[in-house]
């Protein structure tokens, strides 16, 4: 999906900082401050113009450059901002498209509804419901029509001439419209025609991974740095392959005449098949008893060859892939920096319409004072705003140059807050701005009030701990504790509402932590409520279990406590910091578990059933690992995950060569190991390790440079407001500041 470049928000227009009353305006836009970045675009002056432009381009997010180019700017800008006002719509239908592989029926399942696939117990599908074939084709035809929406959209603020000449739009189109044809043919099949009586295969469980990837920024990024690293991966691990292959071949020939070599290492295929495993050191020490029975000198070559491989060529491999990556995400910044300084060359350009190539002082006064509906940045006086002007201009010829309004962009960028959104009560001035409700927006914002809720945070925790002990003692007191923890579910609606009172909706929405607690709150006393007043009529929300993983997860919060203590503040900070750049990895690897499940249902699907002479012979029956099986797409996620953490992976690999008959077979698991593991967790590993060291280096410099003095900066406006010393000091907050750290070098390099 992508993001919003100038999101829609509240179309209220708040009055300069020297006003009294606090009211709104709705007057000429030429007169007001515009409070909305839509309006402000398509409606409002130049000055208003640049102002939003720049606090977009701060955002990351934006309309494309060559939008900004046309003539037409205002009316392309009008529709871009109602496709992403249905930005909600699209994530969620993207969403669709990829949860509708659990639901469907497999392709291998040939019986009538409703056990489409046979008795459930017998064949162990997963646990969640098929819907049926009709209800599945009308759900992803839904779906195609909102993606066809999606998908075109663009050309009304694009045009055709540019929509058509983006590859993205093209690959977008392009899986569209074959989407769309095996779902024609889905149809077809499923509604008898005559034309199609089997369909054995469909692409549709690829494509959907496909389009969400392409239609998902974070994910398409992904994507490229990760097909950057492909080359550099193949060396090294062409370099790992001939080290098996010698070690084969070595342990080949040095057991053939010995016991493992007569029980185990039979051939060189499976010598080379059994080394391969003991590099995961999956079957160490089964693999080499036999051996070491013999000799226990025989163990010295199987230690080496461990060491070598896991404690070398792996690091090595480790070493080389993350290598390769840093460089290609600090090309990606640099791209993402360049479409940046497009849209700020966008704002320079507006405000300079006589092309001189700088901005005078009239001119940057007024761009601040715009500025302030979207960052916090201070009230600088008339006076003070020559010498601001001049701590502006690095060059003291007395004009604001592109470069020096790119630094400008980027100190407001680091250092100021985004601005509060006005909020729906201060519609009514007398009730917001009275004096009883000011001493409790001073309380709501004061470290009393936060301290007060983690003390009730504490509270509850105690009566879970009491509740859930006498609930498996099954004591009559249980009822009392269940009416405490009732009571203080009340307590969290009354926190919520002070907060949404004093802050917004708008404003306590923008936290993670507050969508958490107010998700979380409203769930647990609806619940709870329902329970009290109708039980046992709506099971779902009167269910105990649900009620009480739900209050256990209330007291998550709790961890803002670790952020009290200073050797945990680092890994705190860092864990948060990471959480946005890491999703998109995290979710390339579980789109990548779609796609190999897709394939392994398909391949594998059906085989695994009560009954069968073939399966009682392998490895999973005898570990019992049956549910973890390839019958339906449920149950092939939960066994793609027991191979991600590489829990006993080659039972499975054993058993489906067993079960399939082809040793082919095997080059599946392979692929998932080689491409999950190898490539992608080492990678995610090797990143959040530079990430934490690169943030407590950053943490300890912000310490040492605050211990040193920073009363320094306090001594005139102009010092406060100079660009590098706001920089300094707010890069410890900000999450581009820890990639710059840590990619300085290769950024660099890409410079050059």
């Amino acid at each position: 999906m992508e993001d919003p470049l100038l999101p829609t928000g509240s179309g209220l227009r708040r009055r300069g900082e020297s006003s009294s009353s606090g009211g709104f305006e709705s007057t000429g836009l030429n007169n007001v401050i515009v409070g909305r970045r839509g309006d402000a675009i398509t409606r409002g002056d130049k000055y208003q113009k640049a102002a939003a432009m720049v606090d977009q381009a701060e955002d990351g997010v934006g309309l494309p450059p060559e939008v900004l180019e046309q003539s037409n700017f205002e009316e392309a800008a009008k529709y871009y901002f109602a496709y992403i006002s249905l930005d909600f719509l699209w994530e969620l239908n993207l969403a669709a498209l990829l949860l509708l592989n659990f639901f469907e029926v497999p392709l291998w399942c040939k019986e009538s509804f409703p056990t489409p696939c046979g008795d459930r117990e017998k064949f162990f599908l997963g646990g969640l419901p098929y819907l049926t074939r009709h209800q599945s084709l009308i759900t992803e035809v839904v779906v195609l029509l909102i993606l066809g929406v999606h998908t075109f959209f663009p050309i009304a603020f694009t045009g055709n001439k540019l929509f058509w000449r983006n590859n993205l739009n093209l690959l977008r189109v392009s899986f569209f419209l074959v989407l769309a044809l095996d779902t024609v043919v889905n149809a077809i099949y499923i509604i008898p025609t005559g034309f199609i009586f089997s369909l054995p295969f469909r692409l549709a469980p690829y494509l959907r991974v496909a389009v969400v990837i392409l239609n998902t920024r974070g994910l398409r990024n992904c994507v490229k740095t990760l097909a950057g690293i492909i080359p550099d991966f193949a060396d090294i691990a062409a370099l790992l392959g001939l080290y098996l292959l010698f070690s084969s071949w070595l342990a080949y020939v040095m057991f053939e005449d010995t016991v493992q070599g007569k029980t185990t290492f039979t051939s060189y295929s499976t010598t080379l098949y059994q080394m391969a495993i003991l590099f995961t050191t999956s079957n160490s020490p089964d693999v080499w008893l036999d051996a070491y029975k013999s000799s226990r000198f025989y163990s010295l070559f199987f230690i080496l060859y461990i060491l070598i491989g896991v404690y070398f060529f792996m690091n090595l491999v480790l070493a080389v892939v993350y290598d390769s990556f840093k460089g290609q995400l600090a090309k990606l910044l640099l791209n993402e920096a360049n479409e940046r300084q497009q849209v700020l060359g966008a704002a320079f350009n507006l405000l300079d319409e006589q092309k001189r190539g700088f901005l005078d002082k009239l001119q940057c006064a007024r761009l601040f004072k715009e500025l302030n509906k979207y960052r916090s940045l201070p009230k600088i006086a008339d006076d003070d705003m020559e010498a601001v002007f001049c701590a502006l201009d690095d060059s003291g010829d007395f004009r604001i140059d592109r470069v020096e309004f790119n630094d400008l962009c980027n100190a407001i960028s680091l250092k100021f807050d985004k601005a509060d959104e006005p909020s729906w009560f201060e519609y009514y001035p007398a009730f917001y701005n009275s004096a009883a409700l000011n001493a409790i927006k001073a309380f709501v914002r004061s470290q009393t009030f936060d301290k007060i809720v983690i003390g009730f945070l504490l509270i509850n925790a105690v009566a879970v701990i009491i509740e859930t002990t006498l609930d498996i003692e099954e004591s009559s007191s249980q009822a009392l504790w269940q009416d405490v923890e009732f009571a203080l579910g009340w307590v969290y609606v009354i926190e919520v509402g002070l907060k949404v009172l004093v802050y917004g909706f708008t404003n306590y929405w923008r936290s993670a932590q507050n969508q958490y607690d107010f998700i979380i709150t409203v769930i647990i006393v609806v619940s709870e409520t329902v329970a009290f007043f109708t039980p046992g009529d709506l099971p779902f929300f009167t269910n105990d279990e649900l009620i009480r993983y739900l209050l256990i997860a209330r007291l998550l919060r709790l961890t803002r406590l670790l952020v009290l203590v200073e050797r945990y503040k680092v890994m705190v900070a860092t864990f948060f910091k990471l959480i946005p750049n890491l999703m998109p990895y995290l979710g390339i690897v579980f789109c990548l578990m779609c796609l190999f499940c897709s394939l392994g249902v398909h391949l594998f699907g059906g085989l695994v059933y009560a009954g069968n002479p073939i399966l009682e012979t392998t490895s999973m029956f005898e570990s019992d690992y049956l549910l973890q099986n390839f019958n339906d797409f449920s149950s092939g996620m939960v066994t793609l995950f027991d191979l991600l953490i590489m829990g006993s992976w080659q039972t499975w690999m054993d058993s489906y060569v067993v079960l399939t008959g082809t040793w082919w077979t095997m080059f599946y698991f392979w692929g998932f190991y080689v491409i999950a593991v190898l490539f992608l967790l080492n990678l995610i590993a090797a990143f959040v390790l530079e990430a934490f060291f690169a943030e407590m280096e950053m943490a300890a410099s912000t310490k040492s440079s605050d211990e040193d003095g920073s009363s320094s900066d306090s001594d005139n406006e102009a010092d406060r407001f100079n660009p590098r010393r706001r920089a300094k000091r707010a890069r410890d907050f900000n999450v581009q500041s820890l990639l710059n750290h840590m990619l300085s070098a290769e950024m660099e390099k890409n410079k050059s």
